[in-house]
């Protein structure tokens, strides 16, 4: 039987740890401190992928999507009850 290969990402928003900086600066004023923070959470919790090591670009993407979650302001929905 064959081992399926888990597909990966191939297309990447932020190839650097720069382009972070850069783009959390000037979207979410968030300092280099801030991003860096949230760097060594993520690395805290990757684990590699059936013994593959982790590409860097991989753990740009995680920690971007992370803080854009956490910054991004999200849209309440409320019912009135009538």
């Amino acid at each position: 039987m064959e081992e399926k290969q888990e597909k990966r990402t191939e297309k990447f928003r932020w190839r650097s740890r720069y382009d972070l900086y850069s783009y959390f600066s000037q979207n979410f004023s968030l300092t280099r401190k801030d991003v860096d923070r949230e760097i060594y959470a993520v690395m805290a919790t990757f684990k590699p992928r059936k013994g593959k090591a982790i590409e860097t670009v991989e753990l740009w993407q995680k920690v971007g999507m992370n803080l854009e979650l956490q910054y991004t302001p999200s849209i309440e929905v409320r019912h009135l009850d009538h």
